[in-house]
């Protein structure tokens, strides 16, 4: 290459650089005349084509650059340009076929790549990645850890293909190194406790967790034209970072408050705080003001840990609006207290709840009290878990033995179990939300298991499609619960919003045959919103009808 001929790319180079795109387009012109096969060349004025808004040209030029791939970097920077094109473009099979199609060979050896390679590298890891090219991102990516490996994005990425490969150890010593300022990022703690995790070391995994809660105690969502207020969630940190997921979901637990992130995106921008993180308070200084608050750390047994109800209270104040479901009032429904709470109330019926702490020491003296006061069979269930996690039927001695062997050392419940089954043997369970004390019917499910779980479970699923009687049934209590259950059905209920002390939560219940309402479950954890398959799905008008009730209630708690 002549050095007038040098001079004049970097020339064109230089007016595409600073924006003069058409300009550039006929200084490569007019060196393409001189060297009409350059895959340099092609691929500069693909890229320049694309930015003048001929993504079409754009495409043809970059696959007749990829014809020669003898130069490796320049193959490189060619395909990273022409995946980048079709990927936005929203064709991810086509990038697909194209990456698999124009594969450049291996790296030259010994050649370390200078600072515009490396971000091609980076950039081309991740596009072979989004296609699901996991094999030849890491094959790309993989020779390059020893001279780029302190990119932090760059060993995340390789991290997560390792992964991905079942190769977790590996995975962990691309991430076991100091990345300098790159260890402020929340992202790399989440990925080292994940991966800590998979290999079962929960003292790493705990560490890395509360790194991360440290330098991401506050999550604020996308701001857009249509969102009127702020609106702050009170999350709790997550003690175990366990899989590789957004920052999101390490910030909102599977319940309702997360459900409203995304069902009101376009009316709320929302702003997670995690109020236990020691960085919170100074975080908070430099974002804006919410206008109401939603206290999410709403588990009992959690909040009266130690000192946690005084500190979450007193951080959640501090902020000086109307905070929803504020701890002072969460930590009042514990499932003891509401056992409490419903044992005189006539027409209800609520299991009576007993907690104990499994010790092996006074195991015969333990097994004989729940016996006395549960009989069988009983319901065994760790006091922290939610969702039915750590919960089961046991019907005689030696199972009870056996359950609390598993929980030695722990705090537990044994429950009153309440026969439920139906005249046609099957079990059921109604879901209603509460709203300021205004009652729904949201959900209602069969099972042929005592322990009735809602329809994203995929044996729930399975279930149903072999029982669609039952799913018709089920949705024709929920559009019409009164009809399908009696007419007084909702003065029961109503009796749990006057003395539950939540503002949104949610209750599980069934109408026993002799018409008294049987409590399986209250609290502010629950998913009011529906998580079923679209096939599967409660009657789309109660979900709508549930939307417009919390959006209705958040607005006027604002007004206030």
């Amino acid at each position: 290459m002549s050095t007038s001929f040098q001079v004049s790319r970097e020339r064109a180079v230089a007016l595409h650089r600073n924006g003069h795109v058409d300009q550039a387009i006929s200084a490569y012109l007019e060196l393409l005349k001189q060297q009409p096969d350059s895959a340099d060349l092609l691929g500069l004025l693909g890229v320049a084509k694309e930015h003048g808004g001929a993504p079409e040209e754009a495409e043809r030029l970059l696959r007749l650059s990829l014809q020669d791939r003898t130069t490796v970097p320049l193959a490189y920077r060619n395909l990273n340009n022409l995946l980048g094109l079709l990927i936005e473009s929203g064709r991810q099979e086509e990038a697909k076929s194209a990456a698999e199609a124009y594969s450049p060979d291996v790296w030259p050896p010994g050649r370390v790549p200078d600072t515009v390679e490396h971000d091609i590298i980076v950039s081309l890891v991740s596009a072979l990645k989004d296609v699901g090219l996991a094999d030849l991102a890491l094959a790309i990516g993989l020779p390059h850890l020893s001279t780029m490996g302190k990119d932090v994005e760059f060993a995340m990425s390789i991290a997560d293909l390792l992964h991905a490969a079942g190769r977790d150890d590996d995975a962990f010593a691309v991430l076991d190194r100091d990345f300098g300022p790159g260890e402020e990022l929340p992202n790399l703690h989440a990925v080292r406790a994940a991966l800590a995790y998979k290999r079962n070391d929960l003292a790493a995994c705990r560490q890395s967790s509360h790194r991360f809660a440290v330098s991401m105690p506050i999550l604020l969502s996308e701001s857009t034209s249509s969102q009127q207020f702020v609106l702050a969630v009170f999350n709790r940190s997550p003690e175990l970072v366990t899989d590789f997921r957004e920052p999101h979901n390490h910030h909102y637990s599977s319940n309702f408050p997360s459900q409203l992130v995304k069902a009101f995106a376009d009316r709320f921008r929302f702003m997670s705080v995690l109020a236990d993180s020691p960085t919170a308070v100074d975080a908070l200084r430099g974002m804006p003001r919410p206008a109401l608050a939603l206290n999410n750390v709403v588990n009992a047994e959690q909040l009266m840990v130690e000192d946690t109800l005084q500190r979450v209270s007193a951080f959640e104040d501090s902020l000086g609006v109307k905070v929803i479901n504020h701890p002072k009032l969460a930590v009042q429904a514990t499932r003891q207290k509401n056992s409490d709470r419903f044992a005189d109330i006539p027409g209800i019926v609520f299991p009576k709840v007993y907690r104990y702490h499994s010790d092996k020491d006074q195991r015969l003296a333990l097994i004989e009290e729940i016996e006395s006061r549960c009989g069988y069979p009983v319901i065994i269930r760790t006091v922290f878990q939610q969702m039915g996690v750590g919960t089961q039927l046991v019907g005689d001695r030696q199972s009870l033995r056996e359950a609390l062997d598993k929980l030695e050392g722990f705090q537990f419940y044994a429950i009153t179990y309440l026969p439920t089954c139906q005249s046609d043997g099957k079990f059921r369970s109604l879901r209603a939300a509460f709203i300021n004390k205004q009652p729904l019917i949201i959900r209602a499910d069969y099972s042929d298991h005592w322990n009735v779980r809602a329809r994203r479970n995929p044996q729930r699923q399975d279930f149903y499609r072999k029982n669609p009687h039952l799913l018709d049934k089920a949705n024709r209590i929920v559009l019409d619960p009164e009809y399908e259950l009696g007419s007084n059905l909702y003065d029961k209920i109503k009796i749990v919003a006057e003395i539950m002390p939540l503002e949104i939560f949610g209750v599980d219940f069934d109408l026993a045959e002799d018409g008294n309402l049987i409590i399986f479950e209250t609290n502010a954890t629950m998913n009011l919103l529906s998580t079923s398959p679209k096939e599967l799905e409660y009657p789309p008008q109660i979900e709508k009808k549930l939307r417009q009730i919390l959006e209705k209630f958040l607005i006027s708690q604002i007004a206030r």
